[in-house]
């Protein structure tokens, strides 16, 4: 296989370095060598390789592929397990396994930190990773002998106040492998469509294809809407009485390697009218995996009320909610305007002190700040958050959309 030259240190035996900082903007070719190299490393005997990132609850369907891809490319496949969470090297014994470091009943670091034998950590999408002990105390439990221990932090630069940034990029480390790649270095690797992409990017937006497509780090973003100081000031650890309690639902209509997440976000309101982000439960699933979600997070905060976006998948919403819950009561709602014009509302409750996040959600706040309509991906965590508290704080007389009970 023909690699870029930028990713052969990921590939020696005995790497001269503990850390690797592996950054990239978008079709950088990153992930696919990132995934190669772990392949290859299960060729070594004793070789536990811990896959982690901040949220995994779907492996099989967002992760698991891409090793299938490159086990298929390298006409291997007799010598691999796979399995929903884990792959096996049936020739050397050693495994590549695929954990979340956020559980519905906190972080498991606890849980991480004791899989016995752990030689490699991948954190992968670290920019998510906003708790620095955590990635101190797990990186910490890598400490097998007699062989190479590796720790790969593989990333979309973020802001330059994150952790990562500060501990890393500020100076030069020397126990540590820098490897940062674009797009120009891979684009034999990539579509027509793609790079015509970057082109247009690059002729209407420098800043944003200088972050998305060169990699750039950035200073504080200043959203269309959100920005990180209007967050962290309404984060708080402690949660107050509640007198009701949604969880709402932007579902996605297929479930592969290309779909949008389904954005499921827990959210409260307190007697004084105040609302409270509780959990993000978003994800890449099947329907039946997010029904399934969403019914376990109605029981574990007795929410009363589910409600949900009605998207092209129409009655078949309700129809996969009421499979795993057939008590809840389902709000079904129909946007008729931009999703800026929804959100909104909800942005002049930040802007008014009136929404607390209890806890740190990062993919969902990276979502909030990064917020625009023009692009063309859908914000489904923050999709979700706006129907959850255009439920709870704007009752059901908004103009932009249809509610059915």
């Amino acid at each position: 296989m023909n690699l870029l030259s930028n990713y052969k240190p990921l590939f020696k035996k005995n790497p001269d370095t503990r850390y690797f900082l592996i950054t990239g903007g978008r079709g950088s070719g990153k992930s696919y060598s990132v995934a190669l190299s772990l392949l290859n490393l299960t060729y070594e005997p004793d070789n536990i390789i811990l896959f982690t990132r901040w949220t995994m609850i779907s492996a099989h369907i967002s992760i698991i592929p891409e090793f299938l891809e490159k086990i298929e490319v390298m006409e291997v496949d007799s010598d691999f397990e796979v399995t929903q969470t884990e792959i096996v090297n049936k020739r050397t014994g050693s495994k590549i396994l695929f954990r979340g470091i956020k559980t519905s009943q906190g972080t498991a670091t606890a849980n991480l930190k004791s899989i016995s034998g752990v030689t490699c950590w991948v954190l992968d999408e670290a920019e998510e990773l906003v708790d620095e002990d955590i990635f101190d105390r797990i990186d910490l439990s890598i400490r097998a002998k007699d062989i190479p221990n590796r720790v790969m932090m593989v990333m979309n630069p973020s802001y330059k106040t994150h952790w990562i940034y500060n501990r890393w990029m500020l100076s030069n480390r020397p126990d540590t492998t820098y490897i940062h790649t674009t797009y120009l270095q891979n684009k034999n690797n990539l579509s027509k469509s793609f790079l015509d992409q970057a082109d247009r990017v690059k002729a209407t937006n420098i800043d944003r294809y200088n972050h998305l497509f060169l990699g750039h780090w950035l200073d504080d973003a200043e959203g269309l809407l959100w920005n990180r100081m209007m967050i962290e000031r309404c984060r708080i650890s402690v949660k107050p009485e509640l007198v009701r309690i949604v969880v709402s639902v932007d579902p996605a209509t297929t479930s592969n390697m290309d779909s949008d997440e389904t954005g499921v976000v827990v959210c409260g309101k307190d007697q004084a009218g105040r609302g409270y982000v509780l959990e993000d439960l978003s994800g890449k699933y099947s329907p039946n995996e997010w029904g399934a979600v969403i019914a376990q997070a109605v029981k574990n905060w007795n929410a009363d009320c589910i409600v949900a976006e009605k998207n092209q998948g129409g009655d078949m919403v309700e129809s996969v909610i009421r499979q795993h819950d057939k008590n809840t009561r389902v709000v079904l709602v129909t946007a008729t305007k931009g999703k800026y014009v929804r959100a909104e509302p909800i942005y002049s409750f930040y802007e008014q002190n009136k929404v607390f996040h209890i806890g740190n959600f990062p993919i969902l706040e990276r979502q909030m700040i990064s917020f625009d309509p023009d692009k063309g991906n859908s914000p489904d965590r923050a999709d979700a958050l706006v129907w959850g508290f255009t439920d709870l704080l704007l009752k059901k007389d908004l103009n932009f959309a249809v509610w059915i009970d």
